[in-house]
């Protein structure tokens, strides 16, 4: 049997991107280290599945579907496994991920890595050094790396805003707070522990026993804010996590997502604040009243002031 008391199971998320995937496959076989692979297919469509399919079969990979997740045992035939999860449809992020977190600490392992399908390894050490990071202190139950994005801005972990601060940021205030530094995107910017914070979610590690002591991700929400819960329900059992920020990964940002809402920003928009608003509420303890105020705040701002913002933009560029 192989030893995965310090083995890594990699998990990427399908939905529709069959090349886009096998690109972030090769990328991720660059990587240092014990890990095995496991491509979760979120519920894609037949003619997308079946290159995914196609694809995978050519790389030596064991299909599985998701009646014979909980049957599945390792074979040593290989020293990488590739493992190809077909779910039956589109559980969303949270769900779909989870499939493959609770296969990894079920088979044993010690870690998961939580990868994009939209990701490009920078530094091939990448998993070795977010593994020391994630052990030099038994408080760490998750770590991550710099993220570097299409434009060359480095991606750094996000702070935690109260309620306040996020219905105002890009809320009906906008005009007179945007210039003062409040806002989501204000980042740390060293390596280090932060208590109230989280990694940016294209690349995390987890620590599986730490990870299923929370239950992962929380399913309740189809797409974003499943980092800042993750914070949430790892504090409340006292766990940090790692920015380890000498090693990078490159993150081409939004490409699957664009994809998903077929170029529609209002869509993405209602789906997020959704699930902001939903942190907010039943992990940050805000009230409905609250969250509802909140929404027509950053409603306000989509709908009026970026309109705007956009028009004089494109016209004082022309």
């Amino acid at each position: 049997m192989k030893d995965l008391s310090k083995r890594t199971a990699v998990i990427v998320l399908n939905w529709n991107k069959p090349e886009m995937t096998v690109e972030c496959l090769e990328s991720l076989q660059t990587m240092e280290g014990e890990y095995d692979i496991f491509i979760v297919d979120n519920g894609s469509d037949q003619d997308k599945r079946d290159k995914l399919i196609s694809e995978m079969k050519k790389r030596n990979t064991v299909v599985l579907d998701e009646k014979a997740i909980n049957d599945f045992k390792l074979d040593d035939k290989d020293d990488q496994l590739l493992l190809l999860i077909l779910l039956d449809k589109n559980y969303g992020y949270a769900k779909g991920n989870n499939y493959g977190l609770r296969l990894a600490h079920r088979l044993g392992y010690k870690y998961s890595l939580i990868s994009n399908n939209d990701v490009k390894i920078i530094d091939k050490n990448v998993l070795v050094e977010l593994i020391k990071g994630i052990e030099s202190d038994p408080k760490y139950a998750w770590a991550g790396p710099r993220v570097i994005e299409a434009d060359g801005k480095v991606q750094k972990p996000r702070r935690r805003l109260n309620l306040y601060e996020f219905a105002l940021e890009n809320g009906i205030l906008y005009p007179v707070l945007h210039k003062r530094g409040k806002t989501k995107h204000q980042n740390y910017e060293n390596r280090g522990d932060f208590r109230e914070g989280w990694p940016i979610g294209c690349f995390i590690l987890i620590k599986n026993r730490e990870g299923n002591e929370v239950n992962f991700f929380d399913e309740k929400t189809f797409l974003y804010a499943e980092e800042p819960i993750l914070a949430e329900k790892f504090l409340m059992k006292n766990y940090l996590f790692m920015y380890v920020d000498d090693v990078s990964v490159f993150h081409n940002h939004a490409q699957t997502t664009d994809y998903f809402f077929n170029g529609s920003k209002y869509k993405g928009f209602i789906l997020g604040l959704n699930s902001d608003l939903y942190y907010f509420n039943k992990y940050r303890g805000y009230s409905r009243f609250s969250c509802y105020l909140t929404k027509l705040s950053r409603i306000f701002y989509f709908f009026i002031y970026r309109p705007i913002i956009v028009f004089l933009y494109k016209n004082l560029r022309s």
